[in-house]
């Protein structure tokens, strides 16, 4: 059978919810457009002394500043995945990024369940290329530190 030649060494036992924070923003006046989701993500790893074990943390901030940028709530939330390879010749800092692929449609499906369960029209957050959007972040910072 060739199902094992396409199976990951990386394996993933769980995640958790660490945190999540929702501040619904009272003053918000809802105008006639749609609003655009305003998000941010950031992300931590945590790396074993064997390079067998990883956790990941993948936090997501949606409408930071809810009150002076009139959105109607902000909300983040914070979750962590725990993996390890099942292969002794490779480094588990290799899959970092696999490690936080897998994750982003958990903070999707949180943040569109917490907010329908709000009672406000629920946020779905966009399919994207999360490591993409990580790397552009961090290459502006890069570059906002040089220029200092």
């Amino acid at each position: 059978m060739t199902e094992h030649k396409y199976k990951s060494v990386l394996q993933f036992e769980k995640y958790i919810v660490r945190e999540i924070h929702y501040l619904a923003n009272e003053s918000y006046t809802a105008c006639d457009d749609s609003i655009s989701v305003d998000f941010d993500f950031d992300t931590q790893s945590y790396f074993s002394e064997d390079n067998k074990r990883m956790e990941v943390e993948l936090c997501a901030y949606i409408f930071n500043n809810a009150e002076k940028k009139n959105y109607p709530f902000e909300m983040s939330v914070k979750i962590k995945g725990f993996f390890c390879l099942e292969t002794e010749d490779q480094r588990i800092q290799d899959f970092e990024t696999n490690a936080v692929a897998i994750l982003f449609p958990f903070i999707r499906a949180i943040v569109s369940t917490y907010t329908v369960n709000a009672n406000i029209a629920p946020v779905i957050l966009p399919p994207m290329n999360i490591n993409a959007y990580l790397r552009e972040k961090n290459s502006r910072k890069d570059k906002w530190k040089t220029t200092q």
